[in-house]
């Protein structure tokens, strides 16, 4: 799934993949190269917290399933940026579908 079929999605104002060290590799949408590249390595460091913090939980809770974790989710009162693999999104609550965002998220993450 290329990032413009994520960008038509409702809400949709931002999409990027980035590499593991967090280099933007590709990024369509509203938001300035700056931005987005600002963005690309907030979701690789996100990303490698959630990892850790789900190692934790998955340590302490004794239940299995949580690690590898498959995406995360930040949400604010008006946006959210959410994320699967080496690819980040941000969205307007008002208009985007949360579940439909993720799961195209991580189809293009795995491609």
């Amino acid at each position: 799934m290329t990032l413009r079929k994520i960008l038509v999605l409702d809400g949709v104002t931002a999409v990027c993949r980035f590499r593991d060290d967090g280099v933007l590799m590709a990024a369509e949408g509203e938001l300035s190269q700056d931005l987005m590249e600002r963005l690309a390595k907030f979701a690789q460091w996100y990303r490698r917290m959630v990892s850790s913090n789900t190692d934790v939980f998955s340590l302490f809770s004794q239940m299995r399933g949580w690690s590898p974790s498959q995406g995360w989710i930040v949400q604010g009162e008006k946006m959210t940026v959410c994320s699967a693999g080496n690819m980040v999104c941000m969205f307007e609550n008002a208009q985007g579908s949360l579940n439909e965002i993720m799961q195209a998220l991580g189809e293009a993450a795995h491609e």
